[in-house]
């Protein structure tokens, strides 16, 4: 059977036109499994449940159609056949004006509305069964009774009962919409996310101004990957309610998943203005967001960034650095350490992979225990063979931050590190607590914590030059040989002779993710561009927005012919790109990190501007680790001129390409041995210091005196 959506809403037609009904009903489910929004699939369910007169179970798919399709006539009149079916006259009148309005008319539109009109005028006297007036009143009273107890149960959270009593409300008042909306909740928090949808719609038409039932619409769509309809929601319940923080939150949240970074940062902005209606730990998070957000921004400055970080430290741990415990672990300077390291990246990601080695040395220590903190629900190979490093593996998602905090204190455990920073999954929160007596931020974010229960932040002086950037931080900076480890991709092919020399244009690259890519680093790269008239680029990762690139670069004057645009592949397809490339070229202000070493090892270096915050600096950090300080520029002007520079000594460019691999080898990135020593003795310092009662201090371990 073909997978094409529209080729099987087809078939299912033709079944339903021949009267087979069941696989007809089969077909379109199919359809709407995988597309939930197919307007056409949603449409013919409808009018399916209509055919088999059970009008009511069709509404849900006939709004869904009109409502992704508005401008669709049929679609408008399948909505109204269903409502009068069902019995819903008075809501047919309202929804006929409304299909006026958006331009309905004609033949049949009359011919609805006569019908209709004669279904509301052959008013039939009241059966014997009717319910009388003392009967509907007693119905009412029932209604707002279980409103109030289902409310209740919600904020005691009971949710095991409150599901079941909202379900139930759908089936004894199924044209109120408190009962859809709860149980729709319930239902999405389950990850049964297309199953919630059709509670969530009911929810939003029978409460049409609840900004809290659009939200939630919202975000079930946005899981769905129905972004546009998804905006939409979310969009609504902010006109509905402008004061709605969750709504601002989730909007961006959404903004930022999709690289659309500004328009993030501006929801996040709107969120915190309003701080009014707030669930804590949805501003914990939109903290770490923005935060990450404004690292991105190049209208920030070292300062103001800092000083942002400083506030959402304030706010994690203000309230709580009163109640910081008196930490009782036995001050013998010399005795195994009990090392925990938090993390919601142990599973295939880069921190993973990055951390792996490390650990893989420190784990033989006779002088530590390591202990895993794994904050993500993920299970994979990498995973599974982290778990071998660590004495005790705690899986802590499900587990709110008090609770976090006293296991740890609980596990006695002496130094606790963290590999995320104001990353996603981050348990900052936990840290603000204080739960072991010396913390440690590494790996994961270029930057401070912003939190002074996190005594150390650990560096290499070539990501953050000593003396330079200890202001800009909450943390004492402890300077490691390097910073992060380097294992290359077993299946790497290997370096090819430089492109430019087979007679070809000189290609720039990036490979950056396209969240990194703001209008002022196009307009660095397009100056580059001009001044290298024979150039060419490409452009890895590209996702929708690729049109959008290319209109960038040509409102700089850049030809598009000049621009290759490749989408997200495999690592093997990935690293072969670089076969095509001369010069990588780096984004600003957050600038590429894995990327940067991925390319150096195919022998490309990446050309690259130091700024004054910590995330423009981790390209320079890398390409100083290889003595590449002449690919590192002071500005946009430098780096054109070092481009120029390259563009004209291609042989020494070759030169320089063929030997990348053997300076990695001769560098302390490519030795995890040296790194986890050297994170040893650190860690060692660190305790002997607490124990004599001295706060942190910073200082470098050097190569030498850990080998």
């Amino acid at each position: 059977m073909t997978s094409d959506p529209d080729a099987i809403c087809a078939d299912a037609m033709r079944l339903q036109l021949a009267g087979e009904l069941d696989q007809a009903e089969t077909l379109y489910l199919t359809v709407l499994k995988g597309e939930p929004g197919h307007a056409a699939a949603n449409y013919c369910m409808g009018m399916l449940k209509v055919q088999l007169q059970r009008p009511a179970e069709g509404l849900p798919h006939l709004l869904a159609a009109l409502e992704s399709k508005p401008e669709t006539f049929d679609y408008w009149l399948g909505y109204l056949e269903a409502l009068l079916q069902a019995g819903r006259s008075e809501e047919a009148k309202g929804t006929l004006a409304l299909a006026r309005q958006h331009g309905l008319a004609g033949r049949a539109v009359e011919d609805f509305a006569q019908r209709l009109q004669a279904r509301s005028e052959a008013v039939p006297a009241p059966p014997s069964n009717t319910p009388s007036r003392a009967q509907r009143r007693s119905e009412v009273l029932l209604l707002r009774k279980q409103e109030k107890s289902l409310l209740s149960l919600v904020e005691r959270q009971k949710f095991s009962e409150a599901q079941t009593l909202a379900r139930s409300m759908t089936e004894r008042f199924p044209e109120h919409g408190l009962g859809w909306k709860v149980w729709g909740a319930f239902v999405s928090a389950e990850g049964r996310f297309q199953d919630a949808l059709v509670p969530m719609r009911n929810a939003v038409r029978l409460m049409p101004g609840d900004a809290e039932a659009h939200v939630n619409l919202g975000m079930n769509l946005f899981r769905l990957d129905l972004f546009d309809e998804a905006e939409s929601y979310l969009k609504r319940a902010i006109a509905l309610d402008p004061d709605l923080t969750g709504a601002h939150f989730r909007l961006a949240m959404m903004y930022g998943l999709r690289n659309r970074y500004a328009e993030s940062e501006e929801s996040l902005r709107r969120g915190f203005a309003l701080n009014s209606d707030y669930i804590p730990g949805d501003l914990e998070l939109s903290f770490s967001n923005l935060l990450f957000l404004a690292s991105h921004n190049p209208a920030v400055g070292a300062d103001e960034l800092f000083a942002m970080h400083c506030r959402a430290g304030d706010h994690l741990e203000g309230k709580l650095r009163k109640s910081w415990p008196r930490h009782t672990n036995d001050k013998d300077p010399e005795r195994v350490l009990r090392v925990g390291f938090v993390s919601g990246d142990l599973h295939h990601h880069a921190v993973a992979f990055f951390v792996d080695p490390v650990l893989a040395h420190l784990e033989q220590q006779p002088t530590l225990q390591l202990h895993a903190y794994y904050n993500n629900t993920i299970e994979d190979g990498v995973n599974q063979r982290l778990r071998g490093h660590f004495r005790g593996w705690h899986p802590v998602a499900h587990l709110d931050h008090a609770t976090m905090a006293r296991n740890i204190i609980d596990d006695r455990i002496d130094i606790l590190v963290d590999l995320s920073g104001h990353s996603g999954a981050n348990r900052l929160p936990v840290f603000a607590r204080k739960p072991a007596p010396i913390q440690v931020s590494w790996i994961g974010y270029p930057g401070t914590t912003g939190l002074r229960a996190m005594d150390y932040y650990l560096a290499d002086r070539h990501f953050l030059p000593p003396g330079q950037f200890d202001r800009h931080f909450t943390e004492k900076i402890v300077y490691l040989p390097a910073n992060v480890p380097f294992q290359p991709f077993r299946a790497a092919p290997p370096v090819n002779p430089l492109p430019a020399l087979a007679s070809k244009p000189l290609c720039f690259a990036s490979f950056n993710r396209m969240g990194k890519i703001n209008p002022g680093t196009i307009e660095m790269w397009c100056a580059l561009l001009s001044a290298v008239p024979d150039a060419r680029m490409l452009i890895g990762a590209v996702d929708i927005q690729g049109q959008s690139l290319i209109d960038q670069f040509a409102a700089h004057g850049i030809d598009p012919q000049r621009l290759t645009l490749h989408p997200r592949c495999g690592m093997e397809e990935y690293l072969l790109l670089h076969h095509q490339v001369d010069i990588c070229l780096d984004t600003y202000p957050y600038t590429g990190g894995t990327t940067t070493i991925q390319a150096l090892w195919m022998g490309v270096p990446t050309l690259t501007v130091a700024g004054a915050t910590p995330g423009s600096r981790q390209g320079a950090a890398i390409l100083g680790q290889l003595g590449l300080d002449e690919f590192v520029a002071t500005d946009a002007t430098d780096l054109t001129a070092k481009a120029r520079y390259w563009a004209s000594h291609l042989d020494e460019l070759a030169a320089l390409r063929a030997g990348l691999r053997d300076r990695w080898q001769m560098s302390p990135a490519r030795q995890p041995e040296l790194i986890a020593a050297a994170l040893e003795r650190g860690l060692r310092y660190m305790w002997k210091r607490w124990c004599a009662g001295l706060g942190p201090e910073s200082w470098e371990i050097s190569q030498s005196s850990v080998v």
